[in-house]
């Protein structure tokens, strides 16, 4: 399907956020906690509606398998597995292109 997001690579950004970079040159930092608490899995969605947050402040991410184009596989160190699909993950860029604010980039 065209248009659909695809990630050439993935990288460690220090110890707390995966880097991405997608195929059309796009690039992003997801801090481990982002990922983890925006887990789309019912539990974790049960816990926002309370209004608390799934996982802990120093969650690590132990594993990251792709499952074909569509969807990638995360590992927690508290136990916990998340699957998001890859759309899903490209929304989750809180960068300043991706929140409508271009002319507010972190870097110049």
């Amino acid at each position: 399907m065209p248009g659909r997001p695809k990630i050439r690579a993935t990288k460690a950004v220090g110890r707390y956020a995966l880097g991405i970079d997608w195929a059309d040159g796009h690039d992003s930092i997801l801090p481990f906690t982002h990922l983890r608490a925006q887990c789309p899995c019912d539990s974790c969605s049960a816990l926002r509606r309370e209004d608390r947050v799934p996982g802990k402040p120093d969650v690590q991410l132990r594993s990251l398998e792709a499952l074909g184009d569509l969807s990638v596989h995360l590992g927690w160190s508290d136990g916990h597995e998340t699957l998001f699909l890859i759309e899903e993950l490209r929304g989750l860029c809180r960068c300043a292109h991706c929140i409508g604010e271009p002319e507010r980039p972190i870097t110049g």
